[in-house]
């Protein structure tokens, strides 16, 4: 992430794209309305979403046009409402370069405006009877008062807990092989600062959750991906890149995969745990979303298999309880854990004592609260998939096996124009390029199903609203999913 302070806007800029790159970067965006207003927007959610970082050197206005098939009239039109905007800033001799209104850093993602709908994040509202808990958990909160509150570890009763859903789960585990941390991912932050460094390389899925993503690209990891469909993983890919890569470490997510889904089968497990024990690399699994089956299946823990000790399993109690319980871990050799956190010591001393106790009771009921959270989006999945077959048939999807996302195939590349358009009416989505690469996953979209029915049936008819007439076939194959960054 690149930071501009006031006073700046001068200086000469450190990166660039070039007009042809950034014409790749904005897809398919000429849809309704002037194409010079568009051509500004589309931009603009670029910025926002990080793929064109700030103080980027924007390609010169003929070379755009050129690139684009536009007059340079439009181009111009496009660049003044975005220096007008504060996204755009310009000097004679030295063009113009990528600002944002303020000098403040570019977010992640693009701000949602009052009343809009936001399903840019897959997590569910908190559960019925979480306030009891809480009341129990404050209840025992003096306890603690005589203790400095400073546990690097995670209090001891929620280690044992932690450590024991882990056990009943088939991968038998003591609570000091149990750190706590502020989610999960702190948990995969802590594994990369101790295990990775600067231009090593990075086994990892795609699509993939975003945020690892953003983490691994801070890390300057040279990332190597196994594509990840509705017929699961690419295990052929995996076993080369393993095999001729050796990466320093491999981040994957085989339960309930963010976004598609998918469940990797127990064979798959075998044959990628067997890959990367061999090539020595650390394996960093994440359950984030493992609790939130839908159809009864489940799968050993990945880290049973094989027992490797730079296996590092992490999770946390976001996805299947609540985002706002921010309670994570890393489960792995205790030696390993011990390396994480002399880690987590220079980044914060300890995770919140109350949260803990709160999560301590929340493991003692964990079991009929995942029932719970399970019934509730089993209606709100058929709800979407409802109204996608209604309202848009030609967009295909696999059904998920678990988790909180469908990830769905649009008709041709236009992911992130329609997520500009979707925003200006009211909801808002992460394209499909953001869980990848930019100039890939153009053609998908996830839309999790953690609102409720009336909601994403709200989603579905702005997306149908929208949404162009079908420009390619459906099966028209996306680029080689596959990069080194």
């Amino acid at each position: 992430m690149w930071y501009l302070w006031p006073g700046r806007c001068a200086q000469r800029s450190i990166h660039d794209v070039n007009a042809a790159r950034l014409a790749e970067l904005l897809g398919e965006w000429r849809r309704d309305g002037p194409a010079g207003d568009r051509l500004a927007a589309t931009v603009r959610a670029l910025v926002l979403d990080g793929r064109v970082p700030l103080q980027t050197q924007m390609p010169a206005e003929r070379a755009l046009a050129a690139s684009l098939g536009l007059s340079r009239a439009t181009v111009t039109r496009a660049y003044e409402r975005l220096r007008s905007e504060g996204y755009l800033a310009s000097r004679q001799g030295s063009g113009s370069w990528v600002t944002i209104p303020g000098g403040h850093r570019a977010a992640t993602d693009t701000p949602v405006m009052d009343g809009a709908l936001d399903l840019r994040i897959a997590a569910l509202p908190a559960p019925a009877g979480l306030d009891e808990l809480a009341a129990v958990a404050a209840a025992r909160l003096p306890r603690w008062f005589d203790h400095h509150g400073y546990d690097p570890l995670g209090l001891p009763p929620l280690r044992e807990a932690i450590a024991a859903r882990f056990t009943a789960r088939g991968l038998p585990t003591t609570a000091d092989q149990i750190l706590v941390t502020n989610g999960a991912l702190q948990a995969l932050d802590l594994s990369i600062r101790a295990l990775l460094t600067p231009g090593r390389t990075v086994l990892t899925e795609i699509p993939s959750y975003p945020a690892a993503l953003d983490a691994l690209h801070a890390a300057r990891a040279r990332i190597r991906t196994v594509p990840v469909t509705a017929d699961g993983w690419n295990l052929d890919v995996l076993e080369g890149v393993a095999s001729e890569h050796k990466p320093d470490l491999a981040y994957l997510i085989p339960d309930f995969h963010n976004p598609t889904g998918v469940l990797m089968n127990a064979d798959a497990r075998q044959r990628a745990t067997r890959a990367l024990s061999a090539s020595g690399t650390y394996l960093v699994i994440d359950e984030s979303f493992v609790e939130l089956g839908l159809d009864g299946v489940r799968e050993l823990p990945m880290a049973s298999l094989g027992h490797d000790p730079r296996t590092i399993t992490i999770g946390s109690l976001g996805k299947s309880v609540w985002g706002g319980l921010r309670i994570g871990w890393a489960r792995a050799s205790a030696a390993l854990v011990q390396r994480l956190a002399v880690v987590r010591a220079r980044i914060d001393l300890a995770s919140p004592v109350l949260e803990q106790l709160l999560a301590v009771e929340v493991f003692a009921h964990l079991e009929e609260m995942v029932a719970d959270r399970c019934r509730l989006i089993r209606p709100r999945l058929a709800a979407l998939m409802a109204a996608l077959d209604k309202q848009l048939p030609q967009w295909k999807y696999p059904q998920p096996a678990g988790g909180l996302c469908l990830w769905v195939q649009l008709p041709d590349r236009q992911s992130t124009s329609l997520a500009v358009r979707a925003l200006e009416h009211g909801v808002a989505l992460t394209p499909g390029p953001r869980f990848g690469a930019a100039g890939l996953l153009e053609r998908y979209l996830r839309i999790p199903y953690s609102s409720a029915p009336d909601q994403l049936e709200r989603v579905v008819s702005t997306l149908a609203q929208i949404s162009p007439e079908t420009s390619e076939p459906a099966n028209s194959p996306e680029p080689a999913l596959r990069y080194v960054a």
